[in-house]
Order: structure tokens, then sequence, then C-alpha cells
């Protein structure tokens, strides 16, 4: 499975233009430039020197997020910090209550696109930024595996839909579109599986924050699921990192497999 964007599409001149494109790349943190490709808002970047509305801004605090337009072309979204809430066309005031004030992570909608069709939408509440946001929960990857338990098809649906997912060790965890990670979680760290199109990856995420309805401090992650999958992550690392012995082997032709 490919993420909703490929890094060769990154928006350079819209990079470039608020000094986040250096040597060629991005700068950007590995986990902030995988939040952007995957479709979700980076953390806390910032930008020095920025020139908005006739304005030179010294600093300015941002999440960043790219946007496909319906003709294809990309863009970089900037989300300042607000000083009051933000409002949305698509919630009553009950819904911004519920979020606003914590008591649901996310709440779900059923909403007519602009081309006339329904589409079912997730909506969050951003608390840095005073934003509300909202995801299409089908575009969502939802992992193969976290800490080497196996999700179910139910599972994986309520992750894309932002709810609670409890595995067998009593780890629980949710989706969350304004985190780079796209995790919250009742333990500070998780090995996630994911598909992509080599086959299984895994991710070690650490200093997750924890579940919005969770009053307690995280629990220790050092869990019997995760030190094996921990385990597992750092057995494909080596593989990768193992040289090819085959290309090294005498000339008489013995090779060795890795």
């Amino acid at each position: 499975m490919k993420p909703l964007f490929l890094e060769n599409e990154l928006p350079v001149d819209d990079l470039v233009r608020i000094g986040l494109w250096k040597e060629g790349k991005a700068a950007l943190s590995p986990d902030d430039l995988r939040a952007m490709l995957a479709g979700r808002r980076t953390g806390l970047v910032t930008l020095e020197n920025v020139q908005a509305d006739g304005f030179l801004i010294k600093q300015l605090d941002v999440k960043l997020s790219l946007n496909r337009s319906d003709s294809g072309w990309i863009s970089l979204q900037a989300h300042p910090i607000h000083h009051e809430i933000q409002s949305h066309p698509l919630l009553t005031e009950k819904d911004k209550k519920l979020l606003t004030e914590g008591k649901v992570a996310s709440i779900g909608k059923t909403v007519e696109d602009p081309n006339g069709r329904a589409q079912h939408l997730i909506f969050e509440y951003d608390a840095e930024t005073k934003e509300f946001i909202s995801y299409i929960p089908t575009k969502v990857q939802a992992p193969e595996r976290v800490n080497g338990e196996l999700l179910t098809e139910e599972q994986k649906k309520a992750f894309q839909s932002g709810e609670l997912v409890e595995l067998s060790d009593g780890t629980s965890f949710q989706h969350r579109a304004s985190e780079p990670n796209g995790i919250l979680s009742d333990r500070i760290a998780l090995v996630v599986s994911v598909l992509m199109d080599g086959g299984i990856s895994y991710l070690l995420l650490r200093g997750l924050r924890n579940l919005l309805s969770n009053k307690e401090p995280q629990k220790d992650e050092y869990t019997a699921g995760f030190k094996m999958a921990l385990s597992a992550m750092e057995r494909q690392q080596a593989q990768k990192d193992l040289p090819n012995l085959s290309m090294q082997a005498p000339e008489y032709g013995r090779t060795r497999s890795r």
C-alpha cells in the first residue's frame, strides 16, 4: 500500500518559499515528513522570516499538511495557532462542544461531497491550532499488527474511524489525524507493522501521546508482545544491512546464502 502522497510529489516551490527545502530535500524531521506523506498534519514547525500579506513575520509556529485538488495539483497547507476556536460548517454546536471539551475523541458524519455524493467523514479537534479537522476513514492505512498482535478486520475499521482498539495484553490505541505519528496510546511506544508494496515493514513509534480519555499515566511499553515485535524488527533491519555475500564468493563459484 502506498502513502497518499509520494516524496517526489512534494510541492517544492511552496517549501522553498517558507525555507523548508534545503540541499535538494524537505527540511523536516522524518516523523513530520512521514506524517505529511500519509495525509496527516506535522507537529508544530517553526518558520522564520515568512512573507505573508505584504508583511514580514519573523517567526511563526504552524502545522503543515498536503492537499491534492480534484485536478491532481498538490499544494502545501499551513495551519497556524489560532487565538480562538475556529468554526466548522459541517458541525453542530453540540458536536463542537463534545470535541472541544474532550468528551469524545472524534465524531463520524455522512455528508454530501462537492459532486453531490454521500461521503463519510471523521471529525477531530486539534487543540494546538484550535481547528476542527476531518478525514476520510477509508484512506487511513490501518496497521496489520501492533506489538506483534494481528488486527482483525473489525479492529482495522475501528482504527480507521478513530475508535479505541484494545489488544489482548491490555494495550489501547487509536488513530489521530492531528498527531504526526497518527496514533495515541496508553503506552508511550508501540511497534507497528504495516503492509507496503515490498511486504511488511516495521515502525517503532516512540513518544506517543496518551489517549484523550485516559486520566492515568501511560503504562510501561515493554510488554511481551512489544519485546517480541521489537526483536522481529531488529532482525528484519539486520537482514537488510547484510552484504550480498554471493557477490563476494570465491571465483570457483561457491556461494553462501544470506
